[in-house]
């Protein structure tokens, strides 16, 4: 039998990498005449960098670049080998890139973000694919824009620092000489939200909180941002708030998506076309699919969920292995032949955590392949 083990990181114990390892460890224990192919998965956010290495191969590259706030600091982008490169957001945007209490979405900038992407591209590639998770930035991607040649100009015509706060304060752009060489590069922003770049539901109100914006604050960055697409609207004649998804990272998906050759992804669904998802599906006889705790919301889109469709479209059978399942959790409904979780009530969350490999792997021998 051939066994295709594809699941999502068990956030806050394994990496997808562990999990698929601890569960080929335990159908091995049980049956070693099983062929199992292993493709750990994420969602765009951490870890899928490393998932898109496993599958397409390449490097990380470190090159210096700057965190939120403009301060020196050692990043690394991921050069592919068929010949893009992978930027994670979070490498020099993201929320662990400072103290927590430094936190302030009105002073952060993308601008390394964009050293990262110019890096990549002065790297070589020919196609950039950056990860829009875990940013502290709420600045309508002007700091990516500008380090790829994009100067923001004010009312009086001066250059104005990339940050959140001056958003407001940009009446048009300049473009500098070495923009045309980044707009021949083709761009994938890898997101899973679709929130628009302004308003109620858009980059500020929904996210500006968590990266230590007040009420004050939140309802500030709204307007720039709101300033900030018609600016880009002016310039680059795209509708940037119609397109779902360019709220993410802050508005960061939206600035590149007005001036540059881009598309816009889930990150599961960037994933799956580069590691060929589809195609490994239907060269095995089940599919075994997990995630650390499987709610109502998996069969809103997340990750196994998505797996289960695709095995339901090639006539596959899917199995589901989680941290826990909740009794909210239809799974049959999901479209998995069998579920099975950790977690009971001979175990606590504290051992669950502590002992995930060696849990998942017991676990993982109980899985009956035969339908």
């Amino acid at each position: 039998m051939k066994i295709l083990v594809c699941p999502d990181s068990f956030k806050g114990s394994l990496s997808s990498f562990e999990a698929a390892n601890a569960i080929k460890d335990g159908l091995l224990k049980v049956n070693p005449d099983l062929e199992i192919i292993t493709l750990p998965l994420a969602d765009g956010g951490e870890g899928t960098g490393d998932c898109l290495k496993e599958a397409v191969g390449g490097e990380y590259k470190e090159v210096q670049t700057e965190n939120i706030f403009f301060e020196k600091m050692t990043g690394d982008f991921l050069s592919l080998s068929d010949g893009s490169a992978f930027v994670e957001t979070a490498t020099a945007g993201g929320i662990l890139t400072v103290e927590k209490e430094r936190l302030n979405p009105l002073k952060a900038s993308t601008y390394g973000t964009g050293l990262l992407i110019k890096n990549a591209i002065d790297n070589g590639a020919k196609s950039v694919v950056v990860g829009l998770g875990g940013s502290a930035t709420n600045d309508g991607g002007m700091g990516a824009l500008n380090a790829l040649g994009v100067d923001f100009l004010d009312e009086n015509g001066a250059a104005v620092k990339p940050t959140g706060e001056n958003m407001i304060k940009v009446r048009s752009v300049s473009l500098r000489d070495e923009f045309e060489r980044y707009k021949k590069v083709k761009f994938t922003l890898a997101c899973d939200v679709e929130n628009p770049f302004y308003g109620e539901n858009g980059a500020a109100y929904v996210f500006a909180s968590q990266k230590g914006a007040s009420e004050k604050e939140t309802e500030m960055l709204d307007r720039g941002l709101k300033n900030l697409e018609g600016v880009y609207e002016n310039y680059t004649h795209k509708n940037i708030q119609s397109v779902k998804g360019t709220g993410a990272a802050g508005g960061l998906c939206g600035g590149p998506f007005a001036f540059f050759d881009c598309v816009i992804k889930s990150g599961f669904e960037l994933l799956s076309e580069k590691s060929r998802l589809e195609e490994k599906i239907n060269s095995v006889d089940l599919v075994i699919t997990g995630e650390g705790k499987t709610d109502f919301q998996t069969f809103f889109g997340k990750l196994p969920f998505k797996v289960s469709f695709f095995a339901k479209a090639k006539n596959k059978r899917c199995i589901l292995i989680s941290g826990d399942i909740s009794p909210d959790a239809n799974t049959r409904e999901m479209g998995f032949e069998k579920a099975y979780k950790i977690m009971d009530e001979t175990i606590t969350i504290e051992n669950a955590m502590k002992n995930a490999y060696n849990l998942l792997v017991e676990k993982a021998k109980s899985i009956e392949v035969e339908g």
